[in-house]
C-alpha cells in the first residue's frame, strides 16, 4: 500500500515539474539571418562611402531599389530596416520621434515597412526573440561589430512604438506585447540597462495605453507635461521617474 502510495506521489510530482520544464520560457541569443535581407552594397566603412560629400548623396546610395523592394518578404524588410546605416542620426535630435519621420521621409525601406499588413506581426514576432541577458549583442548586429544591444532594442522599439504599428494588433496581441514589455524593461533594469535604451520599452507601453484610450492614463497625459512630452517626442529631460510612472500605469492597464 505504501509502495502504491509512493508511486502515484512521484508521478504527479514528475508530471508536475514536467508541466513547468514545458512552461519555460528558453532564449536565444542566436536570431537567425533572413535570407532576402538587402545588402546595403554601399556603407559605413567602405572607401566609397569616404567619397560620399552630401546628405542627399548618402540618401541616395542607401535607397532599396525597386525591384528587390516590391519582392522582399517582410521578415527581410525589417533586417534590412534595422540595419540601415543612418539610423543612428535618429538621435541627433532630442525628439526622436520627428527624427524617425525625418528619416521616413529619406528611407524608402522604413515607407515601405510601415505600409506592409504584417508589419506588426512580424516585428512583434523578431522582438520576442531578442533577450536583454544577450548582452554581448549575439543576435545579428544593427551597428556592425561590437554596437551596442542598446541600439539593437532601441531600433526596433522605436519602430514598433509607431501608431501605424501597434494600431494593427488586435486585443489579444497588444495584450501579449504588453507583456513582453513590461518583462523586458524588468530585465534591463536586471542587466543594468541605460535608461537611454529603457525609455523605448516603456514607450511601447505608453502608447499601447494612449491608442486604447486608458482613462487613468489619458488623466495624467493631459496633466503631466512630463509624460506627454515623453509619449509624444520620447524626450524624458532627466525626468527619469517618468519612466517608473509609466511603468506602474501599464501594470495597471495590464491587470
Amino acid at each position: 500500500m505504501k509502495t502504491s502510495i509512493i508511486y502515484i506521489l512521484l508521478s504527479f510530482l514528475s508530471f508536475f515539474l514536467s508541466g513547468c520544464l514545458k512552461e519555460k520560457v528558453e532564449h536565444t541569443c542566436n536570431i537567425a539571418h533572413v535570407i532576402d535581407a538587402y545588402d546595403y552594397p554601399v556603407k559605413p566603412g567602405m572607401p566609397s562611402w569616404s567619397l560620399l560629400d552630401t546628405s542627399h548623396e548618402m540618401d541616395s546610395v542607401l535607397q532599396i531599389p525597386d525591384n528587390v523592394l516590391n519582392n522582399i518578404s517582410t521578415e527581410g524588410l525589417i533586417e534590412t530596416s534595422l540595419n540601415y546605416p543612418r539610423f543612428g542620426d535618429l538621435y541627433f535630435l532630442d525628439d526622436y520621434q520627428l527624427a524617425f519621420e525625418i528619416l521616413t521621409e529619406h528611407f524608402n525601406g522604413f515607407q515601405e515597412l510601415l505600409k506592409r499588413d504584417d508589419a506588426a506581426e512580424k516585428l512583434i514576432y523578431r522582438y520576442e526573440l531578442m533577450y536583454p541577458g544577450c548582452n554581448d549583442n549575439n543576435w545579428p548586429s544593427v551597428n556592425g561589430p561590437g554596437s551596442s544591444t542598446s541600439f539593437s532594442f532601441a531600433y526596433i522599439e522605436i519602430i514598433i512604438a509607431q501608431y501605424g504599428i501597434l494600431s494593427q494588433l488586435d486585443k489579444v496581441k497588444i495584450k501579449t506585447l504588453l507583456k513582453d514589455t513590461l518583462i523586458k524593461y524588468d530585465e534591463k533594469n536586471q542587466y543594468n540597462y541605460s535608461v537611454f535604451s529603457k525609455k523605448h520599452t516603456v514607450l511601447i507601453a505608453g502608447r499601447i495605453m494612449y491608442l486604447a484610450d486608458y482613462t487613468p492614463f489619458i488623466e495624467e497625459y493631459n496633466k503631466n507635461i512630463n509624460v506627454k512630452n515623453f509619449i509624444d517626442k520620447v524626450i524624458l529631460n532627466s525626468n527619469f521617474e517618468t519612466l517608473e510612472l509609466v511603468n506602474n500605469y501599464a501594470k495597471k492597464f495590464l491587470n
